[in-house]
Order: structure tokens, then C-alpha cells, then sequence
């Protein structure tokens, strides 16, 4: 590939590839086929702690002191996140088949599960706390969104590759054919709610957009919708051997079907309560009249029609410093767009103890927490199976009311 134009692709690139066939640690330069299988899980907040998470995501009661905790660190912009994700990706040189050598194949599967929202503070304490400490005043709920979905899809691609001095440098293209399983958002450009002083009356001025995929097909099998998503990647190296890596990764979209469902409101909503004679006399008109439905109908358009979403893409550029056959450094920042994301800053500090087995240490600050520690290791056995785990979030499991970010990656790469 010409120079000038990998360069000029390369810097809207990012290392999930590289992540995924597992070359961070040990590199092989051989031509020969891969399986590699990786899980990796992360999610995080700039104000909801972790010991608050993991009571929400995984069940649990949440005190009045943790909820104190939580509303002394939030801000006017909140916002949250999380991402799941299994791939299986295999490599085949293509010299096996076409002569090509330094060419491989790439095809694989993958699961892909996020959500990513922005809330204010007023949402968050009305939410946990109810409208009581509202009263005269209206609670703040504008530039509030959430954006939630989980696909499957197949991988085709195609990697090159280059060594200088025993290292390995990279650079190519994924297409990924999806599969949309769910898809649930919502975009409140404007709102408050209003609480009468003394609770007589609830005053709701909102305007937002609610979006679902297909309600009644739900499940790992269900086809919601269909889409496709890009991978680019380059990687090349200075002249003192150093490496630069840039790249994108899942530049695509989603296009949901026509069962899906399409909600709209730009309206203000007066409740004055409902008058009852008789409170062993409930009828089912009564209960009708105040149930969420009703008050949804009365406020929003509904339709059913397919529609379509852009996938949250990141980018990211790292730069590789060797020092010598033990220690190596890795510098970067790595952004994504789309998801209420902060541009996470990173560095990565690796030891080898031997050809066979490395020691990593990571501290980044962004993305969707704060200062984040990690940890990992990595062994290889005979060069034909690399085994790695670890988590960029130690804080996690050892300061859970102090620190933002959970995370874990593990991953298997077996060579024939």
C-alpha cells in the first residue's frame, strides 16, 4: 500500500484489531494459521462509583449513605457507560492457498453488547429519591440520552504484514456483516418536571425521542435489523525502530426494521391527582386513568417504522517505544465518538521476563471513568498457544467507593 495514503488512513485508526489477535504481547512472525478467542468487559461513570454500580447492574440495596455519597460527586454533566464483547477471529495466510506471502485472511464472529447514557443531576436525585425535595421547583432534565443495543455479526478482512529486527508491524482492513439483535434509545433535548409546593400538582414540559427495536422478538436469534462496520488499521515504524499504530474501528451502521417503534413528545403534561369517593371502590376506568400507558398516550406520538442508527466509532493513535529485549512502552489516546465517551489518555508499561512470558502495567484517565490502574499477564507455551488476563481497573476490587471503572480481558490465541 502506498505510504502517503496508509498514513493518511492510519490516523483515523484504533488498536482493537491488534488487541484482538492478541500482538500486544508476544509477536509472531511467522506464516502460519490462528485462532484467537477474547472476552473483555468494561464499564465506568465520571460521578457513580463502583460499590453504586455493582448494586445497580447486579442487584443489591442501595443505603441512603451510598446514595449521599454518589450526590456529592455528581456534576452537570453525567454520563456512564459499558461494553461486552466475545470474538472469535481466525488467520490464514494466504500463501497457503494464493502464494501470497505477508497477506493473511481474516474471518470471525463476534457478540457485541453496549449502553452509554448523559444524565443531569436533578434526573439522578429525582430518580432515587422522589420529587419531595423538589417541591416548588422544577427539576432540571434536559440533554438527557441513553443508547443501548447488542448484535452479532461476521468478519472478513484482510492483514498484512512487515518485520524489521524481529518486530512485527501491521496494517489492513475488517468488514463486518450484522446481525441486530436490540436497541433501545431516548433524547430529551428538553424537559423539567414541576412539583406544586405543597405536591398539588406535577408539571411535565418535555420534548424528547424514544426509539426501540422489535419488542415482541427478543433472544440471541432474534433479526432486528441488519448493518455494517469497518475496521481500518496501519501500523509502521521510525527509524530508530520504534512503531506507530493508527486506526478506527467500527465505522458503520445499524438499520432497524419496521416493527420497531418510533416514540415522540414535545408537550406539556398537567397532573392534578384524580378525586376517588370511595377507596374500597377502585374501579378499573380509575386505575386506567393514571396508569403509565394512559399518560404516555396522552402525551406522545406512536408509530411503528424501521429507522436507523451510526455505531459508536473510536480512534486511536499509540506510539511504541522499545527500549530493549525486556521493557517496552506504549503511548496513546483513544477516543470514541457517539457514546457520551471522554477522550481516554493511556500509557502501558511491559516486562519480559523471558521470550514466554510479560508482565504489563497500565494507567489511563478517561473514557468512562477517572484514573484508571491495571494490570496483566501473558505466558506462551512452545510459541503455539498464548494465553493472557487482566483488568485495567485494579482500583476496582480494592477502593470500590472511591474508584469509577471496572474492566476485565482475557484471551486465548492457539498457532498451527
Amino acid at each position: 500500500m502506498n505510504k502517503l495514503l496508509t498514513f493518511i488512513l492510519g490516523f483515523f485508526l484504533t488498536t482493537s484489531l491488534v488487541a484482538q489477535l492478541n500482538n500486544e504481547f508476544f509477536q509472531d512472525t511467522t506464516d502460519r494459521v490462528s485462532f484467537n478467542l477474547v472476552a473483555n468487559y468494561s464499564y465506568g461513570s465520571n460521578t457513580l462509583n463502583n460499590e453504586f454500580m455493582s448494586k445497580f447492574l447486579f442487584g443489591g440495596k442501595i443505603e441512603q449513605e451510598l446514595k449521599e455519597t454518589v450526590y456529592d460527586k455528581l456534576a452537570s454533566n453525567n454520563f456512564t457507560g459499558a461494553d461486552l464483547n466475545y470474538t472469535l477471529n481466525v488467520l490464514i495466510p494466504m500463501d497457503t492457498f494464493f502464494r501470497k506471502s505477508n497477506l493473511s485472511l481474516l474471518v470471525g464472529v463476534e457478540n457485541v453488547e453496549h449502553f452509554d447514557a448523559s444524565f443531569t443531576e436533578d434526573l439522578f436525585k429525582f430518580t432515587f429519591d422522589g420529587n419531595k425535595q423538589f417541591a416548588g421547583k422544577a427539576a432540571e432534565i434536559s440533554n438527557t440520552n441513553y443508547n443501548a443495543f447488542t448484535y452479532q455479526q461476521v468478519n472478513f478482512g484482510i492483514v498484512s504484514k512487515k518485520v524489521k529486527n524481529k518486530k512485527l508491524a501491521r496494517e489492513g482492513f475488517v468488514v463486518s456483516l450484522i446481525k441486530a439483535q436490540s436497541h433501545e434509545a431516548i433524547t430529551v433535548p428538553r424537559g423539567t418536571i414541576f412539583t406544586e409546593e405543597l405536591g398539588k400538582e406535577l408539571i411535565l414540559d418535555v420534548n424528547y425521542e424514544y426509539n426501540s427495536s422489535d419488542t415482541a422478538n427478543t433472544g440471541i436469534m432474534a433479526f432486528n435489523g441488519y448493518g455494517v462496520s469497518t475496521d481500518l488499521f496501519t501500523e509502521f515504524f521510525l527509524k530508530n525502530g520504534d512503531k506507530i499504530h493508527l486506526a478506527v474501528n467500527d465505522l458503520g451502521f445499524i438499520v432497524f426494521n419496521s416493527n420497531s417503534m418510533d416514540q415522540t413528545a414535545d408537550s406539556v403534561y398537567h397532573f392534578e391527582g384524580v378525586e376517588v369517593d370511595n377507596i374500597f371502590d377502585l374501579n378499573d376506568s380509575l386505575l386506567a386513568e393514571i396508569s403509565q400507558d394512559s399518560i404516555i398516550g396522552d402525551i406522545t406520538e406512536h408509530k411503528n417504522e424501521g429507522y436507523s442508527i451510526a455505531l459508536p466509532t473510536g480512534f486511536n493513535i499509540n506510539y511504541s517505544k522499545y527500549f530493549n529485549q525486556k521493557w517496552k512502552l506504549d503511548v496513546g489516546v483513544y477516543y470514541k465518538i457517539l457514546a457520551n465517551y471522554f477522550p481516554l489518555i493511556y500509557t502501558n508499561t511491559y516486562y519480559y521476563f523471558n521470550e514466554s512470558f510479560a508482565l504489563k502495567g497500565h494507567v489511563s484517565y478517561g473514557g468512562y471513568g477517572k484514573l484508571n490502574t491495571g494490570i496483566a499477564i501473558a505466558k506462551s507455551f512452545n510459541k503455539s498457544v498464548n494465553i493472557h488476563v487482566g483488568t485495567n481497573n485494579v482500583e476496582a476490587f480494592i477502593a470500590k467507593k472511591s474508584s469509577y471503572a471496572n474492566s476485565g480481558f482475557a484471551g486465548l490465541t492457539v498457532y498451527f
